[in-house]
């Protein structure tokens, strides 16, 4: 790079440092590397810094404190399934009493109460069928059999769907179309019951609902569970959605969380649903950093791309001979589509920060500290139009 390059406009592909532009610098956590931050819970970029008129004069800082939401960290670990459900309990009904006494009774006593005791049993298993149990147990701990031929002792597990409500988890032991539900406690790896459409077995009835996942209805209850899914406690940056802001930091396993937009803040430029590795977001000017989600599951996989919202402006993204508005307190730049509407051009770049004033070596610069994500830093160097 070249710090006292001249701009000459028949020539605008100059000498150039990519940085973060086609080529983003520090394009997302990649899996065992060690941040070179080792500080975080400082805020978000809190010491920008702003442009200058070239002269010798010492430029000053301006400052904003956007809060650092709970949990750190783009990359979660990837889902393992999680741990089982609580089984089906089934309810077998215990054996009933003989109604014979002790023994002792002798002689016509003896054979009347056999006679009780007989009537006894033939009462039982001569009521109406609509009000007898479907299995029973006789005096000698038998099972008997009911009329379906059914084993009796097994009785069928609760419809998870039918006997859902808004709050209850599950886990999918099944895929996306052939889930198979079991109730879980709520957390990582996890469905919980955002919505119940009641009446019908439509699953496109969850369509539209952005935080849903999954939608699963059953032939024994007219009604549709609409299935968030928990990739990681703490994380609600999951469901974001392109235009909405997140932040998080580069630990791995740690959440990441949506916030308002603000300087600082990352924006949402493109979700990809299906995909985990954010080699897959596109190359363009504002794509510079990606959070991929890897649950084990591709139809949960989820990679966002991101965009800084830098303080400065677009002065992050810019590169050596690009040609820029800069406001008059020299603290924000924008790109321009013709350099006769601009007023400054970059005469120099760094992904780091040095120190402008001898770097530049006259030239006016400027630059911003991303303390947790220090690679997407910058220093530039700019000169009149």
């Amino acid at each position: 790079m070249d710090p006292y390059a001249s701009y000459d406009p028949d020539n605008p592909g100059g000498p150039a440092n990519h940085g973060p532009n086609g080529s983003p610098a520090g394009p997302g956590y990649v899996p065992g590397h060690t941040p070179a931050y080792s500080d975080p819970g400082h805020g978000m970029n809190p010491a920008p810094g702003p442009g200058y008129v070239p002269t010798p004069e010492t430029t000053h800082n301006i400052g904003y404190p956007p809060p650092v939401p709970p949990g750190q960290g783009p990359y979660p670990a990837p889902y393992q399934g999680g741990a089982p459900g609580m089984p089906p309990q089934y309810a077998v009904m215990p054996p009933s009493g003989s109604g014979i006494p002790a023994a002792g009774w002798i002689g016509i006593v003896l054979g009347a109460v056999l006679v009780v005791g007989l009537g006894v049993a033939g009462l039982v298993f001569s009521l109406d069928r609509s009000e007898t149990p479907s299995s029973a147990v006789s005096d000698t701990g038998d099972t008997w059999s009911d009329a379906s031929g059914s084993d009796p002792t097994e009785t069928a597990a609760a419809d998870p769907v039918a006997d859902a409500l808004v709050g209850d988890c599950f886990y999918n032991y099944g895929g996306e179309t052939t889930p198979e539900l079991e109730t879980a406690a709520c957390g990582a790896g996890a469905f919980e019951t955002v919505d119940i459409v009641e009446g019908t077995t439509d699953l496109s009835s969850c369509d539209g609902m952005t935080t849903v996942d999954l939608a699963v209805s059953s032939t024994g209850a007219t009604r549709v569970l609409c299935l968030s899914y928990n990739v990681i406690a703490g994380d609600d940056a999951y469901h974001a959605q392109v235009g909405d802001c997140v932040y998080g930091t580069s630990a791995s396993g740690s959440p990441w969380n949506v916030i308002d937009c603000q300087d600082g803040a990352f924006k949402v430029i493109e979700r990809l649903q299906g995909e985990s590795s954010i080699s897959a977001c596109t190359e363009s000017t504002y794509y510079i950093y990606g959070v991929g989600y890897s649950t084990g599951e591709s139809y949960l996989d989820t990679t966002l791309c991101l965009q800084m919202m830098y303080a400065s402006g677009d002065a992050g993204y810019a590169e050596i001979d690009d040609c820029m508005s800069m406001n008059s307190d020299y603290t924000y730049f924008e790109f321009v589509s013709d350099c006769g509407d601009g007023n400054i051009y970059v005469t120099g770049r760094t992904n780091e920060i040095v120190d402008g004033e001898s770097w530049c070596n006259g030239w006016g610069w400027a630059y911003e500290e991303v303390p947790d994500f220090p690679e997407l830093s910058y220093t530039i160097c700019w000169g009149y139009l």
